[in-house]
C-alpha cells in the first residue's frame, strides 16, 4: 500500500470526524516515506482536534521547516500558541503567516487578523492579572532603606509608644528593624504584667538609654524586689521623665543613692508622682531643677518647699492637698498650663502674679478661703479657662486681677458654681475670639446670658458679643428655656443677619455648629426638629435611660 492511499484514507476519516483512525493512517503514510509538508500539516490538524496541542505544535514546526515559504505552518502554529496562552509567540507566527498569504485571499487575512486581535486582548488581560497579583503580593516598602524605615517607625511610636509592639508583629523584616533601632524603645511603661522581664527586654533593646520611665499604679509591692535590680543598668543620666507612685519613688531614690546618681533628680524635665509622704528627703536634690512639667496627686505640705527650687515649670497639675499657690505661681513665671483639682489653697493676701505665658487654666472643686485664685493671676494671653465647683465666701462669685484680659480667650467652661449672669457677661464681653462656651449645672443664669449673647438684652455699648462662638454646651441647666436657645441659634443664622446693598455681611456672627442641651427638661419637644435642621451637631437627651426607667 502506497503512502498516498494511506493519506487519502486519513483525509477521508478526518472529514467524517473519525480523528483517531485518521491519525493512524497519517502515521502510516509518514512511515511509508511521505515527507511532504501537507502530511505533517494534516496530522497537526488531527492532533489539534484531539487536544494534543504540544504534538500538533511539533508537526506545525515540521511544516515550517519543510515549507518555510508557505503560510500553513505559521498559521497553525499561531493558533496552537494562542491555545497554550503563549500569545507573544502567537503574534510572531501571525505576522509571518500574513506575509506569506496572497493579498487577494481576503478570508484568510480576516481570520488571522481576528486571531491577532484575540491574542492582543489576551496579552492585555494577562498583564492586568500580573499587575494585580504583584499589587497583592509585592513588598514595595521592603525596598526602602533601613534609615527611612526607622524614621517612619519613629513617627508612629512618637504618637503612641505602645505601637512599637504592633510593629514587631507585622513581619520578620519589620521586627528586625524595630529591634535594632534603640530610639524606638526609649519609653518604658512598667505594669503588673511580668515587670522584671519587660524592664530587662527594654533596657537591652534601648541600649540602656531610656529617657521616659513610667510605673503603673497597679504594680504589686511583692514585685518590687525583682524590679529594682533590673533598673540598675539604666543610663540614669539620660532620664528626663519619671512617672511613679510615692512608695516606689522612695525605693528608686534609695537605688539612685546607692549608685551615687541622685543628681539626676534635678535634671528631670517631667515628674508625675502620687502620695509621696516622705518627700522632705528628696528636696535637696531638686536644687536648680530642670522640671518643666510637674503632676502631683495627694500634695503634702512639705512639697511647698519645692517652690524655692523649681522655677522652670510650664505645666503644673496638682490634685488634692494644701498648696501655697501664690508661692508656686510666683516661682514659675513661665507657666503655660495650670490644672488644679480638689485643693485647699493657703490663704493669700492681695498680691498678684503676672503669667504672660499662661494659655490654659483649669480649676476644679477649689474653695476660696480668703481670695480666689482668679484674683491673684494676671494672664493676658489666656486661651482656655475652666471653672468647676469653685466656692466662695464673699458676695462676688468670681473676681479677676486688675489688668487681666480675655481678649484671646477661645474656650470657657463653667459648672456647678454659684455665679451670676453679670459675672459671666463680664467675661463674655471681653472675649471677642471665644469659640466654645459651656455652662453646666448653674441655676438662674443661663437664660440671661443667652439673651445677652443673642442681643435680646443689648449691652451698654450696643455691640455684638462673642461673634466667633461656634460650640455651646448647656447641659444640666434645669431652668433653660426653649426661647433662649432658639434666640441664640436664630440670631446667628446667616439668612437672618443684616446685608448691605453690595450683598456683604460686615461683622457677621459665626453660626452655631454644635449645641448640647442634655438634661434640660424645659426644652420643648416640638422645637427639636428645628434645632436639628439649623445646627450641624445637636443633642438633647432629657435624662439617661436608667433614670427614665426608674421614673416609669
Amino acid at each position: 500500500m502506497s503512502w498516498k492511499a494511506s493519506f487519502q484514507q486519513g483525509v477521508s476519516n478526518f472529514k467524517r470526524n473519525r480523528y483517531s483512525e485518521a491519525l493512524a493512517f497519517f502515521d502510516e503514510a509518514i512511515s511509508l516515506g511521505c515527507d511532504s509538508f501537507t502530511i505533517y500539516d494534516s496530522r497537526a490538524a488531527v492532533h489539534e482536534k484531539l487536544g494534543n496541542n504540544k504534538a500538533a505544535l511539533i508537526d506545525a514546526k515540521k511544516v515550517v521547516d519543510t515549507a518555510p515559504d508557505r503560510w500553513q505552518g505559521y498559521a497553525r502554529s499561531a493558533r496552537l500558541f494562542h491555545a497554550l496562552n503563549k500569545d507573544e509567540a502567537a503574534l510572531k507566527m501571525i505576522d509571518l503567516a500574513l506575509e506569506r498569504i496572497k493579498a487577494d485571499d481576503v478570508q484568510r487575512h480576516q481570520e488571522l487578523n481576528t486571531l491577532k486581535s484575540q491574542a492582543i486582548d489576551a496579552l492585555k488581560a494577562s498583564e492586568e492579572r500580573r499587575r494585580a497579583r504583584i499589587a497583592k503580593t509585592a513588598y514595595h516598602i521592603g525596598k526602602l532603606p533601613v534609615e527611612i524605615f526607622a524614621e517612619i517607625f519613629g513617627l508612629v511610636v512618637a504618637a503612641d509608644h505602645a505601637q512599637i509592639l504592633k510593629l514587631t508583629h507585622v513581619c520578620k523584616h519589620w521586627r528586625g528593624i524595630a529591634i535594632e533601632t534603640p530610639s524606638l524603645w526609649r519609653t518604658l511603661v512598667v505594669s503588673k504584667n511580668r515587670p522584671a522581664r519587660k524592664i530587662r527586654l527594654w533596657v537591652l533593646r534601648a541600649r540602656t538609654q531610656i529617657p521616659d520611665l513610667s510605673f503603673h499604679h497597679n504594680i504589686s509591692e511583692m514585685d518590687l524586689p525583682s524590679i529594682l535590680p533590673e533598673l540598675a543598668p539604666l543610663s540614669w543620666c539620660g532620664l528626663r521623665s519619671l512617672t511613679v507612685s510615692g512608695s516606689l519613688f522612695s525605693q528608686i531614690y534609695v537605688l539612685l543613692h546607692r549608685l551615687s546618681m541622685t543628681k539626676i533628680i534635678s535634671r528631670l524635665e517631667h515628674l508625675d508622682t502620687t502620695g509621696c509622704l516622705d518627700f522632705e528627703k528628696f528636696l535637696s536634690d531638686f536644687e536648680d531643677s530642670h522640671l518643666e512639667t510637674l503632676k502631683v496627686a495627694a500634695f503634702t505640705s512639705s512639697m511647698n518647699q519645692l517652690w524655692s527650687r523649681v522655677h522652670r515649670l510650664k505645666t503644673m497639675s496638682i490634685n488634692t492637698g494644701c498648696v501655697d499657690i501664690l508661692s508656686a505661681l510666683t516661682a514659675n513665671p513661665s507657666l503655660e498650663n495650670l490644672i488644679l483639682y480638689d485643693l485647699v489653697p493657703v490663704p493669700v493676701q492681695s498680691d498678684c502674679v503676672q503669667l504672660s505665658n499662661l494659655r490654659c487654666m483649669r480649676l476644679f472643686n477649689i474653695p476660696c478661703i480668703s481670695m480666689p485664685i482668679t484674683r491673684i493671676v494676671v494672664a493676658p494671653n489666656l486661651q482656655v479657662l475652666h471653672l468647676f465647683g469653685i466656692s466662695h465666701s464673699f458676695n462676688a462669685p468670681w473676681e479677676f486681677a486688675p489688668g487681666h484680659s480675655f481678649r484671646v480667650l477661645r474656650e470657657l467652661r463653667v459648672g456647678n458654681c454659684a455665679s451670676t449672669a453679670s459675672a459671666l457677661e463680664f467675661i463674655l464681653v471681653g472675649a471677642p475670639l471665644l469659640e466654645t462656651l459651656q455652662i453646666s449645672g448653674i441655676h438662674g443664669v443661663v437664660n440671661d446670658v443667652l439673651d445677652f449673647i443673642s442681643g435680646t438684652h443689648p449691652n451698654d455699648n450696643d455691640q455684638d458679643v462673642c461673634t466667633s462662638l461656634k460650640h455651646v454646651d448647656l447641659s444640666n441647666c434645669g431652668d433653660l428655656l426653649t426661647r433662649s436657645a432658639y434666640s441664640l441659634v436664630k440670631s446667628r443664622l446667616r439668612c437672618d443677619q443684616p446685608v448691605t446693598v453690595d450683598g456683604d455681611q460686615p461683622g457677621c456672627r459665626a453660626e452655631i455648629e454644635s449645641l448640647r442641651l442634655d438634661g434640660c427638661p424645659l426644652i420643648e419637644a416640638d422645637m427639636l426638629p428645628w434645632f436639628r435642621v439649623k445646627v450641624k451637631v445637636f443633642s438633647c437627651v432629657y435624662m439617661p435611660k436608667k433614670e427614665a426607667k426608674q421614673r416609669r
